[in-house]
């Protein structure tokens, strides 16, 4: 063992007890190390010293097994949408959809209208029960604009008063 290299030989960091002294390079110590759950592991000093190494890796396993609910496994992901569709669908649109705010992206300000740089026009559509409807292309944004609005009032309102 280098001059330099404190013993850690004994010493105990979560679950691994320190064996024997690997080598040394560039100040970082390696250390072999016996975990409780019977298996050697490998560890820099400074892993074991501040606590960032605590066992061979069984630790990780056990806590992934704890903590596996909040895992997003298919079946969760397909719970959570049925709660949402109960809660949230309304004539085969969700009411949220029609009430979410606009995304920062959008260069009109408007849901619904943007820029069609091949065009060179502002078009508009609206979607309505998970398809998209094709409102027009419009020289002016503001045309684009009404003719979204005037399709939200038409379309969207009626589905929102029902839901009151």
């Amino acid at each position: 063992m280098n001059n330099h290299v404190y013993d850690l030989t004994g010493q105990k960091f979560g679950r691994l007890t320190v064996v024997s002294f690997i080598r040394s390079q560039k100040g970082n110590a390696l250390w072999k190390c016996k975990c409780e759950c019977g298996n050697e592991h490998e560890a820099l000093a400074q892993g074991l010293k501040r606590g960032n190494v605590k066992s061979c890796g069984c630790l990780q396993i056990e806590n992934g097994k704890k903590y596996a609910h909040n895992l997003r496994s298919k079946e969760i992901q397909k719970k959570a949408h049925e709660r949402r569709r109960e809660v949230d669908f309304v004539d085969g649109t969700f009411k949220s959809a029609l009430t979410r705010n606009v995304s920062t992206r959008n260069t009109s300000g408007v849901k619904g209208v943007h820029w069609d740089n091949r065009r060179k026009k502002w078009q508009a559509t609206i979607t309505l029960k998970q398809k998209s409807h094709f409102l027009g292309r419009y020289s002016n944004k503001e045309d684009a604009i009404k003719a979204r609005l005037d399709a939200e009032e038409k379309y969207f309102k009626p589905i929102l008063e029902n839901d009151k």
